[in-house]
């Protein structure tokens, strides 16, 4: 059966439209064509399998299937809502339309016109203007997030929250200069509880200084560099927030845009160079000079500086 993920999909009115991996055409999904088992709530960024016959319109699914993770049945075996898998952002009250008025008319003909403006997903680059109403709305599916509704869900919030929905192998660099495998199950505000060769693991935010993929791993330990002076003095964790080096993110928000490379150095002596993908007042994801991708906790950084030497 074909797969793809729901690209639109309005609950009041049972419809929406099915993005598929396998071709750019979209696929038109009515609620009545869904398998109802578990999970019947769909949202926009739900993987999915389905048959496909040709309308009078277009492409019609048929036979719909949600597609979960073993993360996600335990998620709805204790009553949390499920965040997608493939979710970047969450809805906006005033984002602009995705589909036309034709699309539309492929629902029932007693839905009217006025309805073409639809609300989608943002892309991730715009997630600073998201709304806390949305936020509060998916809180369940993170842990103690979901006591903090007047805190938004920050870039790096969001790129763990990819990889528990995609059940990504990783790497977490802690202290020490340990770099323990793992699959993220859940995050709070504080910690991220791991799955490590079978067993959970909870281990705080703090003790984090950096995480990559796994397929990234060979490329990330063959570019990493120390400041042998810095790594002697064997810096532990922060203790709180004065700790925290100072970056100001404007900075390394101009320099993301003009393409230009920044250097972190760690607490305890890790040096990378690389551009800046994104940075949230908690993280900075780094692409670095080989292409390996890794994501710093702004917490384990001790100096930072611009390629040109630029403080």
């Amino acid at each position: 059966m074909p797969t793809g993920r729901i690209k639109y999909y309005n609950l009041d009115k049972g419809f929406g439209f099915i993005a598929q991996d396998s071709s750019e055409e979209d696929v038109f999904l009515h609620s009545s064509a869904i398998k109802h088992a578990d999970y019947e709530e769909l949202r926009v960024g739900q993987r999915v399998k389905y048959n496909v016959v040709e309308g009078d319109k277009g492409l019609v699914a048929k036979n719909v299937e949600v597609l979960l993770t073993p993360t996600e049945r335990r998620w709805l075996r204790q009553g949390k809502t499920i965040i997608p898998r493939g979710y970047s952002g969450f809805p906006s009250q005033n984002q602009d339309q995705l589909y036309s008025e034709e699309k539309s008319s492929l629902n029932d003909k007693e839905d009217s016109k006025d309805d073409t403006t639809q609300t989608g997903l943002k892309d991730e680059l715009q997630y600073e203007s998201t709304t806390t109403q949305s936020e509060t709305k998916h809180k369940d599916a993170i842990g103690d997030v979901r006591g903090h509704s007047s805190r938004q869900l920050s870039f790096g919030d969001l790129y763990i929250l990819k990889q528990i929905n995609f059940e990504t192998p990783m790497f977490f660099a802690l202290y020490n200069h340990d770099h323990l495998p793992a699959v993220v199950l859940e995050m709070t505000l504080s910690g991220l509880t791991l799955n490590c060769n079978g067993k959970e693991q909870l281990i705080q935010k703090t003790d984090v200084k950096y995480c990559y993929k796994d397929i990234d791993a060979e490329n990330v330990i063959a570019i990493l560099q120390f400041d042998e002076e810095l790594k002697d003095k064997k810096l532990r964790p922060i203790e709180s927030k004065n700790e925290v080096f100072s970056i100001d993110a404007g900075t390394i928000r101009d320099d993301r845009k003009d393409g230009n490379s920044i250097i972190v150095t760690l607490r305890e002596g890790e040096i990378f160079e690389g551009t800046v993908d994104w940075i949230s007042p908690y993280e900075i994801k780094m692409v670095l000079k080989n292409g390996a991708k890794i994501v710093v906790f702004r917490h384990a950084i001790c100096d930072f500086s611009l390629v040109d030497g630029e403080e």
